[in-house]
């Protein structure tokens, strides 16, 4: 079977979401599936960007970059990115005409109108697609002035009429499979979380990361360390970690909170900033915005607690956090908020540290209880790593989505 994955994904070292695209593709092809990684748009980034051409592999995973631009003005970038669709589904049409072609993923944040040409083309020569939707994003409170407000429209659109063109649908979470229920049958529903492998020995083993690492540990200077990784959004519940961080400091004043990664609003990082300044703590949280995936691989290791705290949001609760997967490899302690399904894979004090979301008291004591306990935290965490290996393992997952896609087509056909 042959199967292309079309995703705008800052391959190959974009954060969680190019990890997921690679586990996802290394677990197709171990199961003996062709897939490969089709970039419609976007820009090339750390080790892609080194290959002139479109075309290339990393880590055993072939991809292409169909259109990728490195400057380009706002007021340009949408007709560059609707470019890049079309270009897409020409290559898509190609590859079926030529009999290379059984089966389309469309993932990243799927937009009917955005993507209209790579739908139109799978539709009318019936190629079979399946959408992968990790998240609900028309409930995101990130939407801001005209053009956030018809981003927010658009996806209301594609999340009422997408499922009239899918052969299937892939879902993070139970609640986007409640969702999509209501349009089509359970047959044609996967859901699909997160996926893990266990290679911490060979990336702890990397020159680059060893490197960054001991940079890291010497500036911490012995000080405990609390590490928060995300898009800063509103699912992401940022006040409430720096409160409940203000907390922590009463107990622990030695400690160190590093919060990577950013929102794409400045205006919304200078208002956190200035809250952290009012609450006094500018010289114990870092924000260093998007760091390298050798630089966050450092800090996941190093993190004496890492923070999986989501807000009560409908939003939060239609996804899944994709970085509880890379926090349960490193088997450093983790506190996760009660969001969407994180109970029907994980317990309380066994296997994973769970409290309440949206309050930043049980955060803090979650995190107290942590240090003041810290060897029973780390058996907590052991059990966590074992957990997500059994349940989200990329090779035995992919082999589902395999099995899921293979069914449908027949379905199909």
């Amino acid at each position: 079977m042959k199967v292309l994955l079309v995703d705008a994904v800052d391959f190959p070292h974009g954060g969680a979401h190019s990890v997921h695209c690679s586990l996802l593709l290394k677990g197709l092809r171990e199961n003996n599936i062709d897939a490969s990684l089709v970039i419609p748009y976007g820009r090339k980034r750390e080790a892609a960007s080194s290959n002139k051409k479109k075309y290339g592999h990393f880590d055993g995973i072939p991809y292409v970059f169909v259109r990728y631009s490195r400057n380009i003005s706002k007021s340009l970038r949408f007709l560059d990115i609707y470019i890049g669709a079309i270009h897409s589904a020409h290559l898509l049409y190609r590859r079926k005409k030529r009999g290379k072609l059984d089966a389309v993923i469309l993932g990243g944040i799927v937009d009917i109108l955005r993507d209209s040409p790579i739908i139109a083309v799978c539709y009318l020569f019936r190629i079979p697609i399946y959408f992968w939707m990790v998240e609900k994003a028309s409930l995101s409170g990130d939407y801001r002035g005209i053009v956030g407000r018809l981003n927010g429209w658009s996806q209301r659109i594609t999340e009422r009429y997408l499922s009239f063109f899918a052969t299937g649908m892939i879902v993070i979470s139970s609640n986007l499979r409640s969702h999509y229920l209501k349009y089509i049958p359970s047959s044609k529903i996967l859901v699909s979380p997160i996926l893990v492998i266990d290679n911490m020995q060979i990336v702890t083993g990397i020159e680059s990361v060893v490197k960054v690492k001991q940079q890291i540990e010497q500036s911490l200077n012995g000080k405990r360390l609390i590490v928060y990784s995300g898009s800063f959004g509103e699912k992401d519940g940022i006040y409430y970690l720096i409160d409940a961080f203000a907390r922590i400091m009463q107990s622990f004043p030695d400690t160190i909170f590093v919060m990577t990664g950013k929102n794409a609003n400045p205006q919304f990082m200078s208002e956190i900033n200035v809250y952290i300044k009012r609450l006094g703590l500018q010289e114990c949280i870092q924000l260093p915005g998007f760091v390298s995936s050798y630089e966050l691989i450092s800090y996941n290791l190093l993190a004496d607690v890492l923070l999986a705290c989501r807000s009560s949001s409908a939003f939060a609760n239609h996804g899944f956090p994709w970085k509880l997967g890379e926090y349960c490899m490193t088997e450093r302690p983790i506190v996760a908020t009660r969001v969407s399904d994180i109970e029907s894979y994980f317990t309380n004090n066994h296997d994973l540290f769970i409290v309440e979301p949206d309050q930043p008291e049980a955060i803090a004591e979650k995190v107290i209880s942590i240090f003041n306990s810290y060897d029973d935290a780390l058996l907590v965490a052991k059990r966590g790593k074992q957990k997500a290996l059994s349940v989200f393992n990329y090779v035995e997952k992919a082999g589902e989505l395999g099995t899921f896609i293979a069914k449908n087509n027949v379905a199909k056909n």
